[in-house]
């Protein structure tokens, strides 16, 4: 029996994946899907709650708020790793519609070779008119003349290219990621939903997102959710651009977790399995600048810019392959955390140039 002692603070992807081994079972087709994070990550909090979640109820439906860089991806492909399901992600904009959540109807480039009907040549129609024109007609007309065979011959090959033009597709149908996690057990994850501007576009998810409820593909097609799908919707309600959750939607999800920042040791554990770098002076240097920048960023209403993990990972990245930190720090940081120059040399001079004026 799943138990609470599964329940695991600081347990690592490894020791969880033997845990719940076996709660669900992934379509070997879909194995290629299965995310391949470091085993030796720490899963959050979250990932324990919605794991428990998912093999003691029927929860199947969760939402993740919080900003950039605190985890909630990472997460959604954590807990797809550890069950061994296939992760799905559907990215929402302003303008995403009804339509596109489900399906989309995309241009027939001509990959489908038309079959054209197989014409007799010169000689055969020279030679017996009658089994040339029974070829196409299917009627085999005795005595019939070659002129009058040639006639004919050209009718039928127009008749028949036309209709074969006809019934080839100008479009053909493609499922939205969404439509292709619910035909199997699988993690979906639904990236900013709340950046739609159309209200109550994400209200047509709900005929799936109800328990044995059905929606319509434009095609006609019935769809049923699989009922070990399970769907996380992540966002950050802070962001220009979102905006708020249909009622309707909202009362529909198990838990609503709203991620915190990750912790200075979170943050090295993570960058060090990711990276593989370990210089544990330098890493929390990074760490500090990283997070002083983040938090003068929200004091300040700066809202161009950006500076959290993924900034984090790529100056680790960036610094081990250029060999000079205060130049990685430029082009991997501060360059995505504010977009006027000015801007940038004043976090250079405040928060990386005073730690090279210590050690000099």
């Amino acid at each position: 029996m799943l138990g609470a002692q599964k329940g695991k603070n600081n347990a690592t992807i490894a020791e969880l994946k033997v845990a719940y081994k076996g709660c669900f079972t992934c379509p070997s087709v879909e194995a290629e899907r299965i995310p391949m994070l470091p085993e030796n990550y720490i899963a959050s909090q979250e990932v324990e709650e919605i794991l428990e979640m998912v093999t003691h109820t029927p929860a199947r439906l969760f939402m993740m708020t919080g900003e950039a860089g605190t985890g909630k991806t990472t997460d959604a492909r954590m807990l797809a790793q550890i069950l061994g399901l296939p992760y799905y992600v559907f990215t929402c904009g302003p303008g995403t519609d009804e339509l596109e959540l489900l399906a989309s109807t995309v241009p027939n480039m001509g990959t489908k070779k038309r079959m054209l009907p197989q014409l007799p040549d010169f000689q055969d129609l020279q030679m017996d008119p009658a089994s040339a024109l029974y070829v196409l007609s299917g009627i085999y007309e005795d005595g019939i003349s070659e002129g009058e065979a040639f006639h004919k011959l050209l009718s039928l090959a127009f008749e028949k290219g036309y209709e074969s033009a006809r019934k080839e597709k100008d479009f053909f149908l493609k499922e939205s990621e969404i439509i292709k996690a619910c035909r199997r057990p699988s993690v979906l994850e639904i990236q900013e939903p709340s950046m739609i501007e159309k209200p109550g576009t994400l209200t047509r998810l709900n005929s799936l997102f109800d328990d044995g409820a059905v929606t319509d593909l434009i095609n006609g097609e019935k769809i049923r959710r699989d009922p070990n799908t399970i769907i996380i919707m992540t966002t950050n309600l802070d962001y220009v651009g979102c905006g708020n959750f249909n009622q309707s939607v909202l009362s529909r999800m198990s838990l609503i977790q709203p991620k915190q920042e990750l912790t200075e040791e979170e943050m090295k554990q993570r960058i060090t399995a990711r990276t593989g770098y370990a210089d544990e002076n330098v890493l929390r240097f990074m760490i500090s600048v990283v997070k002083k920048i983040h938090a003068y960023l929200k004091e300040e209403d700066l809202q161009d810019g950006v500076c959290g993990y993924r900034e984090l990972e790529n100056w680790v990245l960036t610094f081990r392959a250029i060999k000079d930190i205060r130049r990685a720090a430029q082009i991997a940081v501060l360059s995505k955390a504010a977009m006027d120059p000015e801007e940038q040399e004043h976090l250079m001079k405040t928060y990386i140039e005073p730690y090279y004026s210590k050690q000099e």
